[in-house]
């Protein structure tokens, strides 16, 4: 699912089947996931920064998959998955 964002600079919001919830724009998802009540992961064709894993962690989101990320472990209470990783 990554690799098909890949230069859209969007996002897929996955429940916890894997069902896209939904697709934004990076730009849009933080304000986006605030106004939903259940999301399981989030895949973007983006970093993950702190503000991003801060509202993922408000509302409980187990997974943050992504081009990279700013935010080290010890700084997220959110599994945060890099291309790098997949």
């Amino acid at each position: 699912m990554l690799e098909d964002l890949i230069g859209t600079r969007g996002a897929n919001i996955l429940d916890e089947k894997l069902n896209i919830l939904g697709k934004v724009p990076i730009a849009e998802l933080a304000n986006t996931i605030s106004s939903l009540g259940s999301v399981y992961a989030i895949v973007l064709d983006g970093i993950v920064d702190r503000d991003l894993a801060k509202a993922a962690e408000r509302i409980k989101v187990r997974y943050l998959v992504a081009m990279d990320t700013k935010v080290s472990p010890n700084e997220a209470n959110i599994s945060i998955v890099t291309i790098n990783d997949l």
